[in-house]
């Protein structure tokens, strides 16, 4: 009772974004992505700067230090993640953005050093750039609350290809008048980026038009993406469901031995879900039909790479050092030095 209940929730909201007819009247907010109801799907990789590889390897040091969750080893985190945010690394830029937020990185001013974060990568042309910078503007975090603007920069990310803005604003307009198609097109694009959400909300959608096939492709999607309830809506469904009312409906033969591996997918999932585990290797695992079923030996390949995963050497001083010098930051902090 509490999975039917739970798999119910997970799947109102692209429901709700399906009754086209019944959209209530836009807000301000709204109407400022309503006037735009047109979209071509970019891809966030293809814009993208390029990563200085001395900075990532700060980033990637940093990225262990804040991920073994230690108090102490925070700040050490940030000043990696300031140093290679200052040569261009827009995923240090991001996590130290993060940190600086939630009040987990000590800073001077953590507002005016966030903005001046996002200002350095939306000129850059960074889509995640232009998302912080909505949300930021939608909280009044370090600048005056307006809505309406932060929709127009939630937009110019969703179009410049990030993934969290086009899911972003993909909710929004499934809300107004006319933009179910254009909602539809956001979800397929960030979808198919790997955004599990995207890929969920979107399969809901298209069951709820009894778009069937194309729903079992997404629901496949968010799957591979790591989304444990499409893992669960499949195996479901793989029990051959004959009600066309049914939750789990989507006009499948029953196959047990499909059904068991999309189970045993969900519980991985589910048991992993604190470390955003994926399944890449689902189409070897799971192929959709008409492709039989290969033998399998039970293991998934994201968890193989985890074990055989080591921690990364610390970064050299000397390049930490040189890298400071370069942007005239201080080592010990990853600062800016305060002028005499």
């Amino acid at each position: 009772m509490h999975t039917l209940i739970y798999l119910l929730l997970a799947v109102l909201p692209a429901i709700a974004m399906a009754e086209k007819n019944d959209s209530p009247p836009a807000s301000s907010g709204e109407r400022a992505l309503q006037n735009n109801l047109r979209f071509k799907c970019h891809r966030e990789a293809d814009v993208l700067p390029p990563v200085n590889q001395d900075a990532d390897t700060l980033y990637q040091y940093g990225l262990f230090l804040q991920q073994r969750e230690r108090p102490s080893d925070i700040s050490d985190a940030a000043r990696y993640y300031r140093v290679a945010a200052a040569h261009g690394h827009y995923k240090a830029a991001t996590n130290l953005q993060t940190l600086i937020t939630q009040g987990l990185a000590r800073s001077p001013n953590g507002q005016k050093e966030a903005l001046a974060l996002v200002e350095k990568f939306m000129t850059l042309g960074v889509p995640g750039a232009y998302y912080d910078m909505a949300h930021y503007l939608e909280s009044g975090y370090g600048v005056e609350q307006d809505q309406e603007k932060a929709n127009v920069y939630f937009r110019k990310a969703a179009d410049l290809g990030g993934p969290d803005a086009q899911y972003y604003v993909a909710g929004l307009l499934g809300r107004v008048k006319g933009g179910a198609g254009v909602m539809e097109e956001m979800l397929h694009c960030a979808a198919y980026q790997g955004h599990a959400q995207s890929a969920r909300e979107l399969a809901a959608y298209l069951r709820t038009g009894k778009k069937y096939k194309d729903a079992v492709d997404a629901y496949q999607q968010a799957t591979s993406s790591g989304n444990t309830i499409s893992a669960r809506m499949l195996s479901e469904a793989f029990k051959g469901v004959s009600s066309p009312d049914s939750l789990f409906y989507m006009d499948l033969e029953a196959d047990e031995e499909r059904s068991k591996r999309y189970e045993a997918i969900h519980n991985f999932l589910k048991s992993n879900e604190a470390q955003r585990a994926k399944v890449s290797d689902l189409d070897i695992i799971a192929p959709l039909p008409p492709t039989k079923l290969p033998a399998w030996d039970g293991t998934f390949q994201w968890q193989k790479e985890r074990d055989a995963k080591t921690a990364p050497d610390k970064p050299n001083d000397m390049l930490l050092q040189r890298l400071s010098k370069e942007k005239n930051l201080d080592p010990a902090t990853g600062l800016p030095l305060t002028k005499n």
